[in-house]
Parts: C-alpha cells; structure tokens; sequence
C-alpha cells in the first residue's frame, strides 16, 4: 500500500499528466487546423507551392511531434494509474509506443522530408517533373506510416478500455473508448476514410475526444 505522502505525490502527478494531455490533445486539433495542403497538379507550380509553405510545414509538423512527446508522457502516468502490471495496460502501451513512433516518421516526411525535396526541386536547372515523382514516393510512406499509426492508437485506446471496463467508477471512460477505438479503425480498414489532411483530422478529432476525458478523469483521481 502506498503511504501518505506516495499517494499525494501520485494524485499531484495525475492531475499534471491530465492537464498536460488536454492541452496537448487541443493544441493537436489546432495545428491540424493549419497543417498546409498543396492544391496545385502542375509539377513547377507545385514545387514552388511546397516551397512558399515549407516553413509552416516544418513549424505544424514540428509542433506535433513534440505534442506527442508530450502525450507520450501523460499515458505513461495513466497507465501508472490503472496498473502497468495488468496485461491490457501494458499491451496499450506497447500499442500507443508503436503508434507514436509511425505518427512522429510520418509528420518528418510530410514537414521536413517533402519540404527539403522541394527546396531541391527548385533550383533552375533541376527536372522539376521529378519532384512530383520524388514527393509521391515520400507521401506513400507518409501515408502507409498514418495509417499504422491511426490503427496502432486504436488498439491501444480499446486495449485500455478492456482495463477500464472492470471497474463501474471507470466503465463510462470504457464505453466512449471503445466508440473512439473502433470507429476510426473501421473506417480505416473499410476503405471509408483516407489519411489525407481531412481524413487525419477526422482521426485525431475522434481520439481528442476520448483523450480530453481521459485528461479529466485524471485531473479528478478518478483514474
């Protein structure tokens, strides 16, 4: 049993991990809101497109890895909470580390890679015909990695639901976890939503909700 002093220390942990992952999971949702798209289908139009907006590039895709540094941080503290020796607990874990790691590759392609393939691209005497080429290669990577990512943080949202149903304190967390898991990974998996700037934003929009009261129920010792 924990003393006096560890479960304060424990609850003071909670509550900042909560609020660090709601505001990590808002600022999410907002630079998605800036993340750049290229509208252009002509190759030197586009390569002169990526380069106009490869500093917001960088700067929205940079600002995301970090975020998910940061909730990397705060699930640790939730799966501290609910018990990192119950099996589903660790199997979520392992899932979010998995998820994290292809979301941070894919945001490096999209912001840094694509964007220094542009400033390659543009210089007089370089085949800008082989950008488009170049930088469709890279978004398929970009792409296959989202959507590993999207699926990996699927499991690890229903994994930790199947710890939370147990208890009827918790089991409400549960029911909206099991709704934000499955549906996004449906419509991965059905074909029904493509991970371009619009179909990400649907995706982290349906986790934001699910970690936002994940953070709550954190701030509140209810986790």
């Amino acid at each position: 049993m924990m003393s006096t002093v560890e479960a304060a220390a424990s609850s003071v942990s909670a509550r900042r991990a909560g609020i660090v992952l709601i505001a990590a999971t808002v600022l999410s949702v907002v630079a998605m809101a800036h993340h750049p798209s290229i509208a252009s289908h002509d190759a030197a139009k586009a390569v002169a497109e990526v380069g106009r907006k490869a500093d917001l590039s960088r700067l929205v895709h940079g600002v995301l890895i970090a975020l998910m540094a940061l909730d990397v941080y705060a699930f640790s503290v939730f799966c501290e909470r609910l018990g990192f020796g119950r099996d589903a607990v660790r199997l979520g874990f392992v899932a979010f580390a998995i998820g994290t790691g292809a979301m941070i590759s894919a945001a490096t392609i999209s912001g840094f890679v694509v964007s220094a393939l542009a400033a390659h691209y543009a210089s007089p005497d370089a085949d800008a015909s082989r950008f488009v080429e170049a930088a469709s290669l890279a978004m398929a990577g970009n792409r296959a990695l989202a959507n590993l990512g999207a699926i990996a943080f699927s499991g690890a949202i229903l994994a930790w639901s199947i710890a939370l149903w147990r208890d009827p304190v918790r089991r409400w967390l549960a029911i909206v976890g099991f709704a934000a898991a499955l549906l996004p990974a449906i419509a991965l998996l059905g074909g029904f939503v493509r991970l371009d700037v619009t179909g990400m934003t649907l995706v982290v929009v349906a986790e934001a909700v699910w970690y936002v009261l994940a953070g709550i129920a954190l701030i509140r010792g209810n986790v």
